[in-house]
C-alpha cells in the first residue's frame, strides 16, 4: 500500500493543520470572513426559486409520463409558471398552467405539486396533478388526476362546452377518490 502526503512533515510542538503555508488566514478565519457576507434570506429566495423551477421541469415530465396521448401534446412546457414552497403553510413547490376559458374570464387550471404519502424512512413524496375547472356558481372544482384513463373519464362525464364552468349539480364519480374540494368552497382563482 502506496501513502502519499501532499504537505511537509508534522514538525514537533507544530499543530497547525498541514495544508497552511503561511501566506493566508488560517482557514478558521477565512470561514468566519466567508459567511459574515451571506445574507441568509437571500439564499432562502434562491432555493424556492430552484425548487419552484424543479416543479415546472418535473410538472412537464409527469405529463409526459403519465399523460403521454392526452395533457402532454397540448400543453406546451413553457407555460408552466413555478411556485416556490411555503413553509409556514407546508406547501411544497408547485407549477401552474393555464388551460384556457370558453368566457376569457375564469379559466381551467392544471396544477403540480407533490405529497408525503407514508412516514419516517418509509414516506415517499407522490406526484400529484389536480385540474382545477370553473364552477357556474362563481367557485372552483378541484380534480386530482390519477392517470391518463382518469383524465378521459373525467371530461368524458362533462355536460359542458371546453372550458366553460361546471354546473354545481354535477356530481364527478372520479371525485369521491381524490381530494377534491367537495364542498368547492373556493371563491378565489386558483392562482
Amino acid at each position: 500500500m502506496t501513502v502519499l502526503q501532499l504537505a511537509p512533515a508534522h514538525r514537533d510542538g507544530d499543530d497547525r493543520p498541514h495544508h497552511n503555508d503561511g501566506t493566508g488566514p488560517e482557514p478558521i478565519v477565512a470561514l468566519h470572513q466567508r459567511v459574515q457576507t451571506f445574507d441568509l434570506s437571500q439564499r432562502e429566495r434562491e432555493r424556492g426559486e430552484e425548487a419552484a423551477f424543479q416543479a415546472v421541469l418535473t410538472a412537464q415530465a409527469v405529463l409526459t409520463g403519465t399523460f403521454p396521448d392526452t395533457l402532454d401534446p397540448v400543453v406546451q412546457a413553457t407555460s408552466w409558471a413555478g411556485y416556490p414552497p411555503v413553509a409556514e403553510r407546508q406547501l411544497m413547490a408547485s407549477a401552474v398552467t393555464y388551460l384556457g376559458s370558453a368566457d376569457g374570464q375564469r379559466g381551467w387550471w392544471l396544477h403540480y405539486t407533490q405529497r408525503e404519502e407514508g412516514s419516517g424512512e418509509d414516506g415517499d413524496l407522490a406526484h400529484v396533478l389536480t385540474l382545477i375547472a370553473p364552477c357556474s356558481c362563481g367557485t372552483y372544482l378541484h380534480a386530482e388526476l390519477v392517470d391518463e384513463d382518469h383524465l378521459v373519464v373525467l371530461l368524458h362525464e362533462l355536460d359542458t362546452p371546453p372550458g366553460a364552468p361546471v354546473d354545481c349539480n354535477w356530481q364527478l364519480l372520479i371525485r369521491s377518490a381524490s381530494y377534491a374540494d367537495t364542498a368547492h368552497t373556493s371563491t378565489e382563482p386558483p392562482l
